[in-house]
């Protein structure tokens, strides 16, 4: 190909001419429809081969658009379930300070018409320092920087007795529940006689109050509360009610079996009664 002094191929206006004059030709012929059989058996050649193209095309932009939907649907459910899980969380945390709420009233209604010293505390373990005991022990998260120590009574809501404090630390102190044999309360059951004696932890089960004389009366139902007889835990203090009465003839003394009022799997906060 013959190029200019500028490095360009020369352009041949004859053969410009000649196309220019072609294509005139064509578009004239077209309008006088002379091209008309040739363009009708190009159209039926080339028409299956557009069709097949179009379909193709056609069949490439819906799987497209059918794999964008499903990104952004799986996108959409992703946030959705982004957002459900955040509601999840925060309607947990409002039922369990709904809950919290609730225990600290029932704490504070007790309380409210004592003049007793007391601390409340979480319970943060369901075993003490000692796990041997399982079910039997706590740990709450105030210890003897609190002021707290060996032998203080432990109350759950609405004042009822749970156990006392056997060991503390710093931070921590122990709580063998009144279920627990290492816990021994001086009780007073509520009856005619105001029989006395003491509750003492049986098999992490029940409480139980042995050598009792025959000849004090009691009864299923009857309610047992602290005599006061101890240091730092002070009379009225409710421990549980008489389920069971073991008495036999021949013998000199009977029993009592008494049932806690306090389920102590739903322990989460506590209060320690503190000395006067």
């Amino acid at each position: 190909m013959p190029f200019n002094l500028n490095g360009m191929p020369k352009i041949n206006p004859i053969k410009i001419i000649f196309f220019v004059a072609a294509i005139v030709l064509l578009i004239f012929l077209h309008y006088v429809k002379i091209l008309a059989p040739v363009e009708n058996m190009l159209v039926k050649i080339t028409s299956p081969i557009f069709s097949g193209f179009y379909l193709a095309s056609s069949y490439l932009r819906h799987t497209y658009d059918e794999q964008a939907g499903k990104i952004n649907l799986a996108e959409e459910n992703e946030i959705l379930r982004d957002q459900v899980n955040n509601l999840i969380n925060e309607n947990v945390k409002l039922k369990l300070l709904e809950e919290e709420n609730e225990i600290l009233r029932d704490q504070l209604g007790f309380f409210s018409g004592h003049n007793d010293k007391y601390l409340i505390s979480d319970v943060i373990s369901r075993s003490g320092f000692d796990s041997s005991r399982p079910n039997q022990t706590l740990l709450i998260g105030k210890g003897e920087r609190d002021g707290l120590r060996p032998g203080l009574v432990v109350l759950g809501g609405q004042g009822i007795v749970i156990g006392k404090i056997i060991s503390t630390k710093e931070n921590l102190s122990e709580i063998c529940l009144s279920i627990n044999p290492e816990c021994k309360l001086a009780a007073t059951i509520q009856n005619e006689d105001k029989t006395s004696g003491i509750a003492q932890g049986d098999l992490g089960l029940t409480i139980k109050m042995n050598f009792i004389p025959q000849t004090k009366k009691m009864a299923e139902g009857d309610i047992v509360i602290t005599s006061g007889l101890e240091q730092n835990i002070p009379r009225g203090l409710v421990i549980g009610s008489v389920s069971q009465v073991n008495k036999e003839n021949n013998e000199l003394w009977q029993s009592a079996i008494i049932e806690p009022l306090i389920d102590f799997n739903d322990l989460t906060i506590v209060s320690v009664l503190l000395p006067s």
